[in-house]
């Protein structure tokens, strides 16, 4: 497969182009770019209060609610639902009760205007509406203030560019497996590598984000005590779907889905349905090697090992840049290298732990059961007659 082809078209990211400056319509834009930063760096010193916070909000919503309201253009409601979550956001520290009324009432209008917009900020909106804006004009919503604001902007611009390195690599894998599959396997699977490969490569220079910087943005994600889960990076679509294209859902990864099919982007959460739907019933790589509807000869077969691995690859990135930047909730340094994980005996529960991350979900065990669930199949490859093999 050559490198600037994708298997469903999508163009691979890039990085080179420069926005082209075109103002967002969003009445709200100049205030959540430049003075929501500082009025939060303010409250976090203690030079600012909650309430002082909120009537000054309140007179720029009475201002903008007309403007707002009045918006057919559901690209510029998208930006301005984004903009008001961002103020929401900035309460998160003391509770939604907190925030102005005309902040709520104004969130309320809009979703009842616009159904298909998020009442809460989603990873949709942080990640992709807010990158394909910045991409767009130059624009990017950030919560930090000063040096601080390169490296969250740089984070929510990681996700969003690596997102079709690893959708391309899972409608690689869904090529093996359809009926009317006429693929190779030895060139898909290299393609697939490849881009597993780049993929892990975005996700390994979160690295250099501090613990300090991540977790003072990241405040502004998490999700009250009984409403809707933070936006988190658990909630990017692609990696479900290359996991559902090469594996069945284990009942606790069913589990998981379940709780998060609301959180996924918009566009994803029919085709994540459809796949899990297609894969509990066989259509995927592993199951059709099993039954025999795929045949790999020697040498393609080591070619899916080295996918298996370079998503692993990525899972353990993922993990390693999770604890650099949540130690606390990693206190316990036992079973965490692959060998451990391999030998952790199945999955752990997921919603009974006190460590439950941005997403809500306890932040470990999501990320060792994917491990696991990797490494199980790995093993089953390994087995000279597990699954059949062309000669």
């Amino acid at each position: 497969m050559d490198s600037s082809q994708l298997f469903d078209g999508v163009a691979h990211p890039r990085q080179d182009t420069p926005p082209t400056p075109s103002r967002s319509g969003s009445p709200l834009r100049d205030y959540v770019l430049r003075g929501l930063p500082a009025d939060l760096r303010d409250l976090s010193a203690g030079r600012l209060m909650h309430h002082h916070l909120a009537q000054k909000q309140q007179r720029i919503l009475q201002e903008a609610a007309p403007l707002c309201l009045s918006e057919d253009d559901e690209r510029i409601a998208r930006l301005t639902q984004l903009d008001l979550l961002f103020l929401l956001g900035g309460y998160t520290p003391a509770g939604p009760q907190a925030a102005p009324r005309a902040l709520t009432d104004l969130i309320s209008a809009q979703c009842g205007k616009f159904h298909t917009l998020d009442p809460y900020l989603s990873y949709e909106l942080l990640i992709d509406v807010n990158c394909e804006e910045y991409r767009r004009s130059g624009d990017i919503r950030v919560f930090s203030a000063g040096q601080d604001a390169a490296l969250e902007r740089d984070f929510y611009l990681g996700h969003h560019l690596s997102e079709p390195w690893a959708k391309s690599a899972a409608y690689g894998l869904r090529s093996l497996i359809l009926a009317t599959a006429t693929a190779r396997p030895a060139e898909v699977l290299e393609g697939v590598a490849q881009c597993l490969v780049e993929f892990t490569r975005y996700m390994a220079t979160y690295r250099k984000l501090s613990q300090q910087a991540f977790n003072r943005f990241r405040l502004y994600h998490m999700g009250h005590p009984g409403g809707p889960r933070g936006a988190s990076g658990a909630f990017m679509p692609s990696v479900h779907l290359l996991e559902l294209a090469l594996l069945p859902p284990s009942k606790g990864y069913g589990i998981f889905l379940d709780q998060s099919m609301a959180y996924f982007p918009s566009w994803s959460r029919p085709v994540i349905a459809q796949w899990r739907s297609d894969s509990s019933r066989g259509a995927n790589v592993s199951q059709r090697l099993r039954d025999g509807l795929l045949v790999l000869d020697r040498a393609e077969r080591a070619q899916l090992v080295r996918v298996i691995d370079k998503f692993v690859d990525f899972r353990m990135a993922h993990l390693g840049v999770t604890r650099h930047a949540l130690p606390e909730e990693f206190q316990d340094r036992a079973g965490l290298t692959r060998r451990g994980i391999r030998e952790q005996g199945g999955e752990h529960d997921i919603l009974n732990d006190r460590n439950s991350g941005t997403s809500g979900f306890s932040v470990r065990y999501v990320l060792t059961n994917a491990v696991y669930r990797l490494l199980t199949l790995r093993g089953d490859l390994a087995q000279p007659d597990s699954l059949p093999a062309n000669q």
